[in-house]
């Protein structure tokens, strides 16, 4: 079964930071996380973890090696990658009017402070929350552009 929305953290190192994203994704109502490009601590102690609260919580942790990967197996309608470097400045809830009506949608963030690469941003629509004065952690971008989509969808099934 294809989820309305799935969130992948690319390119992962800290084992905490792949367990604050799957927090936060999981207690923002989503049930599908995907992790590409693990390694290091992320893959010995995060994926574990992460793997403990999704089946706590009955959602869904998937570990891919890529993001192409991710996207030929989930083969979402939409494609969105959060990259300061190659995306444009959007209003988090703005977009998240946009993003709602998704059949299926992809949102790709980063596991790393390095935003995701041109190659990464060339697979989707390249966006990143205005109004921060230089790139946020994965983590607080997740926050900012997950929130208003995570609300909106709940406004739709309520």
């Amino acid at each position: 079964m294809r989820p309305r929305v799935a969130v992948v953290v690319h390119d992962v190192s800290s084992a905490q930071r792949l367990i604050d994203m799957a927090k936060l994704v999981y207690g923002l109502g989503f049930t599908h996380l995907v992790a590409t490009k693990v390694y290091g601590a992320a893959a010995s102690s995060g994926v574990p973890e992460a793997m403990r609260l999704a089946l706590r919580l009955g959602r869904s942790f998937s570990v891919l090696p890529s993001v192409k990967d991710a996207v030929e197996i989930l083969s979402p309608g939409r494609i969105v990658v959060v990259s300061r470097e190659y995306g444009e400045p959007v209003d988090p809830w703005s977009y998240a009017e946009k993003l709602a009506g998704e059949e299926s949608l992809m949102i790709v963030l980063g596991g790393i402070d390095a935003a995701p690469g041109r190659d990464v941003a060339g697979l989707g629509e390249a966006v990143y929350p205005v109004g921060s004065e230089g790139r946020l952690t994965p983590v607080a971008e997740a926050a900012l552009l997950l929130y208003p989509l995570a609300r909106r969808i709940s406004r739709e099934t309520s």
